[in-house]
């Protein structure tokens, strides 16, 4: 089997997997998730950080985003552009989101943060304990990530995390992955 092949059954299981969370489970798994990066040294330390902005059955970062506007930190959140560009665009408050590409809220405004990220807080469909990380398979996330170092931690609910996943010479790993 490919390793195109691999993950397109990883992806396949990982909706299997994500249907059969109870609104109960999923709500657990964020907490846990998100105290687990709240309580982290690379999130303390943090002066600004790049995350993402949930969707669906992803661990939730709402939370996350709102801990670290309230501390003070820069925040900022991706905003794709032609596939597979994105790029880190900051915001001050929650309200500055709008649904943007593939239905996910992003920024209405345009400009990128010219600035470092300390922190990146990357989603996964699925993740390897040795940072390997799954995604939907459009490639922003590898094509932001070699182009703005910062540590990188990924977050995973324990359930779907696999032994391996296939990985390609563009595929960036994680530092760290938190699951619950």
């Amino acid at each position: 089997m490919t390793g195109v092949e691999q993950k397109k059954l990883l992806r396949s299981e990982a909706k299997r997997i994500n249907e059969s969370f109870t609104e109960e489970e999923i709500r657990a798994s964020d907490e846990r998730i998100i105290d687990k990066v709240l309580a982290s040294e690379a999130f303390k330390k943090a002066k600004s950080i790049f995350v993402y902005v949930s969707l669906e059955k992803e661990p939730d970062t709402y939370r996350l985003i709102k801990a670290a506007l309230e501390a003070g930190k820069t925040v900022c959140v991706p905003k794709c552009g032609k596939k597979p560009e994105m790029k880190a665009v900051r915001i001050t408050s929650l309200d500055d989101l709008r649904p943007g590409r593939f239905g996910i809220p992003e920024p209405a405004l345009d400009e990128a943060y010219e600035g470092k990220t300390d922190l990146s807080v990357v989603p996964c469909v699925r993740a390897a304990k040795d940072g390997r990380r799954l995604g939907h398979g459009g490639g922003f996330y590898d094509w932001f990530l070699q182009r703005n170092e910062s540590y990188k931690l990924c977050l995973c609910r324990s359930r779907l995390l696999c032994d391996s996943i296939p990985i390609e010479t563009f595929d960036v790993l994680m530092d760290e992955v938190v699951t619950d």
